[in-house]
């Protein structure tokens, strides 16, 4: 009976040694070959970029009575449902002798200049004016803002020069645009009386009105 005993102990203990052994074993391989396991190999994830989507040059352009696909009494609500491709457009207040009113601003993701909006009310709100901030945008000329002025007197007929809310201007009423002209340069004095054909040739255009 005791020999039998001590088989049956060694017997355990034989088996107890070859589980040991197996649990081992595969924990190793669990170490060795699972990435999930922590501290196993790390794969780094790689974010791709999206790039900035590319205008349509005919959204940049001027003429007569529009910038692009918005046009002078465009309804508001229309104008809206169709912001162009890589741009965005925000509201914003402007006063106009002590009363507040909404405008609208078009500009890409990158560049806060480009189109003011403004608009008028009577009773639905339609486009009234364009102002135009930015040099991305240019007439089939290629006048825009940055040119000088003797570039825009040699491709449009200009009216005659003003001191208004605006600026100083060159009014072209053929084309339905006003050049609003740096005047840093000009003598102050003088811009009230200044006729077209003496606005020197390298002032430049600041700014363009579409109404």
């Amino acid at each position: 009976m005791l020999k039998n005993l001590l088989y049956a102990i060694l017997l355990g203990v034989g088996m107890a040694a070859c589980l040991a052994d197996r649990d081992n074993s595969d924990d190793a391989t669990i170490t060795d070959t699972d990435p999930a396991v922590e501290g196993g190999p790390m794969t780094e994830t790689v974010e791709l970029e999206t790039p900035e989507a590319t205008p349509d040059p005919a959204d940049l352009l001027i003429s007569k009575g529009r910038v692009g696909n918005i046009r002078i009494g465009m309804p508001i609500e229309e104008m809206r449902s169709q912001v162009p491709s890589g741009q965005q457009i925000k509201d914003t207040t402007l006063q106009l002798e002590g009363q507040q009113y909404t405008a609208y601003v078009f500009s890409s993701p990158n560049s806060p200049s480009g189109l003011l909006v403004e608009q008028v009310c009577e009773p639905d709100c339609r486009v009234w004016r364009i102002s135009v901030s930015s040099n991305a945008y240019q007439t089939a000329q290629g006048i825009g803002v940055g040119s000088k002025y003797s570039e825009v007197a040699q491709h449009y007929p200009i009216s005659y020069t003003s001191l208004g809310e605006a600026g100083f201007v060159a009014v072209s009423e053929t084309a339905g645009l006003s050049f609003i002209l740096g005047s840093s340069q000009l003598d102050k004095n003088q811009l009230h009386r200044m006729k077209p054909d003496q606005v020197p040739a390298n002032t430049l255009v600041q700014g363009i009105l579409v109404y």
